[in-house]
């Protein structure tokens, strides 16, 4: 017997059916809908996360993985490791799909993505990740859909789980600490092979038709990838906005944004990024007006 879930100011759930067991009422309650596009939503409970990495682990991944050495550079901004505690929140379980975003395009006289032709999105697309808008529009489908950004502490939450034991490594992807590129879509994905350096990832990107682009898949086609708490493709398919400004760990007030014109962070890696990339831990910034075919985002909710 399957339960329904309701809303009650956007979200809450009936009562569960008696014939449930302890663990199916605890699941269930836990998932819930958003009846303004049909996202499916997950309650994650307070708790503390870990944000970030340290200079050794860096190091200990590179030699791992078998990065380009240079790439260090673009890390350090993970540094230091710590952890912050998180309010109970929801977050969407799949990223907002372009079937989502054109009911919000329909109803609010929104531009479309540039990749779309005229008002439509690519046929067959639908279930696909949006990409190609910037942190201000994604606000604003929040805004219609009556959800926000998650905060990159939400995020990382969300994508690593609880922060572990003291001593312990906290998660490097999604799934744990192995990669393994049949488990999210990433350029090495569509590759077939690891690509571990600039001339590695510029030879298969330039080999490919730029009309195929963004080579997105539908939402939750990696199963094998999700998280902890069952949040699917934070690892790849399209960088995701959160609603922190960009700045140093330890710069950042509460991370409440001083300016509109800062740039944001994004978590998550694309369908265009390496391993590298895809880790829980990166951290990437850009302008909030920026539309690109690599960054789209999720939406939460606050309970």
């Amino acid at each position: 017997m399957h339960r329904a879930i309701t809303a009650l100011l956007g979200l809450v759930a009936l009562p569960a059916v008696f014939l449930l067991g302890a663990e199916d009422q605890k699941r269930d309650a836990a998932i819930q809908k958003n009846p303004k596009d049909g996202a499916t939503l997950i309650l994650l409970p307070a708790g503390v996360g870990v944000l970030g990495t340290d200079e050794k682990e860096i190091d200990d991944q590179f030699r791992r993985f078998g990065y380009q050495k240079d790439w260090k550079k673009h890390a350090l901004d993970e540094v230091p490791r710590h952890r912050q505690a998180v309010k109970q929140f929801l977050i969407y379980k799949y990223e907002v799909t372009n079937a989502q975003y054109k009911q919000f395009v329909d109803a609010t006289r929104q531009a479309p993505p540039s990749y779309w032709k005229s008002k439509d999105y690519p046929p067959g697309k639908g279930q696909h990740p949006v990409v190609g808008v910037s942190w201000e529009d994604a606000r604003a489908y929040c805004r219609w859909a009556g959800t926000r950004l998650p905060t990159e502490a939400e995020w990382e939450y969300a994508a690593r789980g609880p922060a572990p034991a003291k001593g312990q490594p906290a998660r490097i992807f999604p799934w744990g600490n192995e990669w393994d590129r049949s488990r999210a879509n990433s350029a090495s994905y569509h590759a077939g092979k690891e690509l571990v350096s600039d001339p590695l990832w510029h030879a298969w990107y330039k080999g490919k038709d730029p009309s195929s682009f963004p080579l997105t898949t539908a939402v939750g086609s990696f199963e094998k990838g999700v998280s902890p708490f069952g949040v699917h493709d934070m690892a790849g398919n399209a960088w995701e906005w959160c609603a922190d400004r960009y700045a140093p760990f330890g710069d950042k007030p509460g991370g409440a944004p001083k300016s509109d014109k800062q740039s944001r962070v994004v978590k998550g890696g694309s369908w265009a990024n390496v391993s590298f990339h895809l880790r829980c831990a990166d951290r990437n910034a850009f302008a909030p007006d920026t539309r690109n075919l690599y960054i789209g985002f999720r939406c939460a909710q606050d309970p």
